[in-house]
Formats: C-alpha cells, sequence, structure tokens
C-alpha cells in the first residue's frame, strides 16, 4: 500500500495519524541515499549513520510539525545537511577545548624547576606552621586532617568558638607568609 504513496503522503500520514508504517516507508526509502549523502560530508560511517539516525528519530518526535512540506525529499536533505553543520560545530568546539586543555597542559609540564617550585613552596608551609602559637599550630593542623571544629574543640578541652579562632589566625599568618609563593602555587596547581 505504502509503495504507491508519494513521499508527501506518507509524510502526510506520519504527521497527521502517526502512522509507524508510513514511517518505516519513509525510513526505507532515504536512509542509505541520506547515509551516503552524509558520509561523503563526514567521511565517518559512525558519524554518518548517527546523523541520519538522530534524524529520523527527531522526525518522528516532531512528526505534527511537518504538516505543509511541499517537497519531502528536499526537506530530509535540509534536515541532513543542518545536522551535519551542527555535528562540526560541536567537533570545532570539542577540538578547541581539547587544544586549549593540552596547551595548558603542555605549558605545566615544561617548568624546569617544578619539583624544586613545590619542595620550596612545602618548605615555606611548615615554615609558616612554626610562625603559630603551639596551641593554634596544633588546631589548625587537626582541621587539616578533616576532623570538625566539635570534636577539635572536645580533644583539646577548649571552645568550638576558639577553635575557629585559631584556624582564622593561621589562615591569615600562612597567607601572609606564602603571599611571595602564591604565584608559584598557581603555576603549579592551575585553578582550571
Amino acid at each position: 500500500m505504502y509503495s504507491t504513496c508519494s513521499d508527501e503522503n506518507i509524510l502526510t500520514l506520519i504527521s497527521g495519524q502517526s502512522d509507524e508504517l508510513a514511517f518505516e516507508e519513509l525510513y526505507n526509502r532515504y536512509f542509505k541515499t541520506l547515509f551516503n549523502y552524509s558520509y561523503s560530508k563526514v567521511n565517518d560511517r559512525f558519524v554518518a549513520q548517527e546523523i541520519i539516525q538522530e534524524l529520523f528519530v527527531s522526525l518522528w518526535q516532531q512528526r505534527d510539525r511537518h504538516h505543509d512540506i511541499q517537497c519531502c525529499k528536499s526537506f530530509l536533505f535540509a534536515v541532513a545537511k543542518k545536522k551535519i553543520i551542527s555535528f562540526y560545530r560541536k567537533e570545532f568546539t570539542r577540538q578547541h577545548h581539547y587544544d586549549q586543555w593540552e596547551l595548558m597542559r603542555n605549558d605545566s609540564t615544561e617548568l624546569p624547576d617544578q619539583h624544586t617550585l613545590a619542595s620550596d613552596l612545602q618548605n615555606r608551609y611548615e615554615e609558616g606552621l612554626h610562625l603559630l602559637s603551639p596551641k593554634c599550630q596544633e588546631v589548625f593542623i587537626l582541621s587539616r586532617q578533616g576532623i570538625s571544629n566539635k570534636h577539635i574543640g572536645e580533644q583539646l578541652t577548649i571552645s568550638e568558638k576558639t577553635v575557629e579562632q585559631h584556624i582564622t589566625k593561621a589562615l591569615r599568618i600562612l597567607r601572609e607568609h606564602l603571599k611571595e609563593h602564591m604565584i608559584c602555587a598557581l603555576l603549579l596547581f592551575p585553578l582550571c
């Protein structure tokens, strides 16, 4: 029955009656031709197949929007062309982000004194810890081990508020002590 129908009649059956057999007929008529067109543009069989499968899935999902299409073949090729362009845009964006990441990675791995800088930063941090009072240092080290302020207070028999004050003081002193080394820290451990 469907083999004698025009493309436009089949499209009308799909959009008006959600006729799955009409959709199957349209798929069988155009899949190979659209695949070959897509493959000629992307030069990758898997990608070409994905593009055409996506085209037919969206055609079915949006079937109620295709009532007034005059030429089914032109419509399908126009949609395929849009999907191919979309693929290239996504691929370009992905490649751009990969290139940026690769550039940043190469920049950070090409630091000749990276181990020396890390060691120097570690030494500077330990010097900063020694600037703290013994109680402040003890509180700060326990807080960096993941122990909650409440548990630190209980363990050292001080109030939770005092624990917070020690941590705040330690961070202020260490920040000041490490200020000149922050540029090295950013080079070693980029935020991105």
